[in-house]
């Protein structure tokens, strides 16, 4: 397309995308059109969001929700900040969201759907950035083109129902980076403020925003036209209005671990980073064929033998000491683990190597769009040189829309989630590929004599509808499939909440039930115990120590050799009595109320 390319062509360079949006025609609204216009693009927003939520449904809370949503039950009940995935104080999971989801309990009384509307409002409210940052990099009608591809992407329609992090931090990330765009433009102290606290507030739903702040904050720095002191003062109050929010989130931390820390979850990584490590390394700890695993075991993470991971994470040892990183409180470990730069640096090497085959996977995907998204996306980053003042804003969108994906490097395993966040930003730059196509074709065609496809109403409209269609109906497919991270939270799950209300209704006390899982456990309104990696007479006294009342078992899970037996041949002890509860249920686990000793 060497008209595409070349900015000096008469008319496609009247529409040079690296123009002030008011520049561009037709696209300079008045405030009033400017703000009908946005208020129709919440209300198409809202209105896609609730009709997706009533046509596919819902099923139990996901896992990660049911940790939110536990802590947000415990604030209210005056328990503390304190979850469901491990004793004491939850030092790993930033406090907005279950802040957020304790507020609405107030009008919504159900903790479960009270953290669903939270996602839905603020997913719901992702094209309003999403539109101001399309606007301020190109044009106003390349913003209302990336709005509309926001309201109807399914992967981000579908995270404004499910009870995950992701749906409130994508649009604080975004409104974050928007607050940053504009600063760039109309730099002053009270703009940069507003970056800090936008930044702030991203923090306190997901600790990976204090990367994009060290970005913005020198990126401001660097690229302004001030003098030194200016800048300092312009860095300094977006840094102090961060902390400021910051602040009680530090305090809290401090105050279980005894370090000064901004989040505890780096180090939680590390320390499980650690041992997998050393299990790889030691010739005496189990091995994949000994005692512990099941014949045929699926791995748990990536690029990771299972037997390692499960230790990791679940080990005890035959004293019933908890040597696993997940089974002991998360404060303790953070206090316990001491990071030392030269392991830091070998833990982040093995990181970035396992971490970078993952990325690349992923952007092949046919939930990421692929290869149409990255395709239009790249157009419509690289499709022409960027000149001008918005050459420098566009780098810094580019820039800030990777440090999600750097902070995967953390972590010897991923999930997809994760990348969630790159969703919008990927939106933007496509939408200005699809307006750029839309230009070629009007060109192109009036060039060749096609009237019909030349006119604007064909070339600049229905040509990139048509293909912007494909962009959103791609992913469909994927994303609601059985094996795709949305399945937890379906109706196909619906069983999980069963047997978890089921069992919540056969006791009026506190019930401690062990899973593989958290969201019957949530359900049953219990506290939850982890499966022990640990041999058979092990498992069985481990039951006795943490005075279970219940055992879930999962048919067609495997862990170790006796969690393989038990679902088999049953729990070789007097005191497990195998309950019936309905057919659902008992075609998908098997079930046992383990009676006190007495």
């Amino acid at each position: 397309m060497p008209k595409l390319l070349n900015p000096e062509h008469s008319s496609l360079a009247a529409h040079d995308a690296s123009e002030p949006a008011t520049e561009s025609k037709g696209a300079d609204k008045t405030p009033y059109q400017l703000w009908l216009v946005l208020t129709l693009i919440v209300l198409a927003s809202f209105a896609v969001r609730i009709a997706a939520l009533v046509h596919w449904g819902t099923g139990a809370i996901e896992s990660e929700g049911a940790e939110y949503t536990r802590i947000a039950q415990n604030l209210r009940n005056g328990v503390g900040y304190v979850g469901i995935v491990s004793a004491g104080p939850q030092v790993v999971f930033p406090p907005l969201f279950p802040l957020l989801i304790a507020a609405a309990s107030f009008l919504i009384h159900n903790f479960e759907w009270a953290g669903r509307m939270v996602s839905l409002i603020l997913g719901g409210l992702l094209p309003l950035p999403v539109f101001g940052i399309a606007s301020r990099l190109f044009n106003r009608r390349v913003g209302l083109i990336a709005a509309a591809l926001v309201v109807l992407h399914p992967v981000l329609v579908n995270l404004s129902f499910a009870v995950l992090s992701e749906a409130p931090y994508t649009t604080l990330f975004l409104v974050a980076a928007y607050a940053v765009v504009r600063a760039l433009d109309h730099p002053s102290t009270r703009s940069w403020s507003l970056v800090g606290a936008a930044f702030g507030l991203a923090y306190l739903t997901r600790q990976e925003a204090t990367a994009a702040l060290a970005i913005s904050v020198l990126f401001g720095f660097l690229v302004a036209k001030a003098g030194i002191a200016v800048k300092c003062k312009r860095a300094a109050a977006a840094l102090a209005m961060f902390f400021v929010l910051a602040l009680p989130e530090v305090m809290f931390i401090y105050g279980a671990t005894g370090k000064v820390l901004l989040e505890g979850k780096s180090t939680q990584f590390f320390a499980l980073g650690e041992r997998i490590l050393a299990a790889e390394k030691s010739s005496e700890l189990p091995s994949p064929n000994g005692e512990l695993d099941a014949p045929s075991s699926a791995p748990d993470v990536a690029s990771w033998e299972p037997w390692q991971t499960k230790w990791a994470f679940y080990g005890i040892d035959a004293n019933l000491n908890m040597t696993g990183v997940a089974m002991r409180p998360q404060a303790q470990v953070v206090r316990e683990t001491h990071i030392a730069p030269k392991q830091l640096l070998g833990f982040l090497a093995k990181g970035i190597r396992l971490a970078i085959p993952n990325l690349l996977e992923t952007f092949s995907q046919k939930w990421f769009g692929a290869p149409l998204l990255p395709a239009l996306a790249l157009l419509g980053a690289f499709g022409r040189p960027w000149r001008g003042p918005r050459a420098s804003t566009r780098l810094f969108v580019l820039l800030v829309s990777v440090a999600p994906v750097i902070a995967t490097f953390s972590a010897f395993w991923t999930q997809t989630r994760y990348y969630f966040v790159v969703v919008p930003f990927l939106l933007i730059w496509a939408a200005n590929g699809l307006y750029e196509i839309g230009l070629w074709a009007q060109e192109s065609s009036a060039a060749a004599g096609w009237r019909i496809v030349a006119s604007p109403a064909v070339s600049q409209v229905v040509i990139p509808a048509l293909i912007g269609l494909l962009v959103v109906v791609t992913p469909l497919k994927a994303i609601r499939s059985p094996q795709f991270i949305f399945a937890e939270g379906s109706p196909s799950n619906q069983v999980k909440k069963e047997l978890g209300l089921w069992i919540g209704h056969q006791q009026k006390g506190p019930v401690r039930l062990i899973d593989l899982g958290i969201p019957v456990a949530f359900h049953a309104n219990a506290l939850w115990v982890k499966f022990p990696y640990c041999s058979a007479d092990v498992a069985l006294r481990f039951l006795d120590a943490s005075n279970v009342d219940y055992v879930v078992l999962r048919r067609g899970s495997t862990f170790t050799k006796y969690y393989q037996s038990w679902i088999a041949q049953g729990i070789p002890n007097s005191r497990a009595e195998l309950l019936h509860i309905s057919p659902s249920v008992d075609a998908q686990y098997v079930v046992y109320r383990w009676h006190p000793a007495s």
